[in-house]
């Protein structure tokens, strides 16, 4: 499913489901992943409102960044959409850097960029989207289907903001060949 953004796109907030929503003026509606308690003021009071070339723009970002991880389209589109969400209409977070270890490779990834993380506890590394940077700390988007936590899991597209120097750069993995060996 390749979902490209649309001037009849709009945003609402639906109390039935405490959700933003966003109406993709096909007959489809994309309900975010963020509960209201981590909503603005403004993203609850919202009646509708135009899907705009700012928003459009993120969207095209967050997405061509998530073609760096091997997950279905419509994921793909899910977390770019997720992250417009976050960026757009999010109370700020604190960071939960706890879970994870101390790295100083990357000081401040781009937005959108495919990051790495490492349990602190047992090493295990997970992919997230960096959505809002900033120079200390970024909110990052769970970009794989679970993560378990010492204390609970995540699943995909949950928001996190971890300090910068737990991010690792994502390194795509690479298929060796049969022959790469000498014998």
């Amino acid at each position: 499913m390749k979902i490209r953004p649309d001037d009849q796109w709009r945003w609402y907030f639906d109390p039935e489901h405490s959700r933003v929503m966003l109406d993709l003026a096909n007959g489809m509606v994309f309900r975010s992943r963020f509960p209201a308690k981590m909503l603005t003021n403004y993203a609850m009071t919202m009646k509708e409102m135009a899907f705009s070339v700012d928003d459009a723009a993120l969207f095209y970002t967050f997405e061509e960044h998530s073609r760096r991880v091997n997950i279905a389209p419509a994921l793909r589109a899910e977390l770019a959409l997720n992250g417009v969400v976050a960026l757009r209409f999010m109370k700020p977070q604190m960071p939960k850097s706890w879970y994870f270890s101390h790295f100083s490779l990357i000081t401040k990834p781009e937005h959108g960029e495919i990051v790495q993380l490492q349990l602190q506890d047992n090493g295990i590394e997970a992919l997230f989207m960096a959505v809002e940077v900033g120079d200390n700390a970024s909110l990052c988007l769970l970009a794989q289907q679970t993560l378990a936590l010492n204390d609970r899991v995540m699943n995909f597209c949950d928001p996190i903001k971890v300090m910068n120097d737990r991010i690792m750069p994502y390194i795509e993995p690479t298929q060796s060949s049969i022959y790469d060996r000498a014998i």
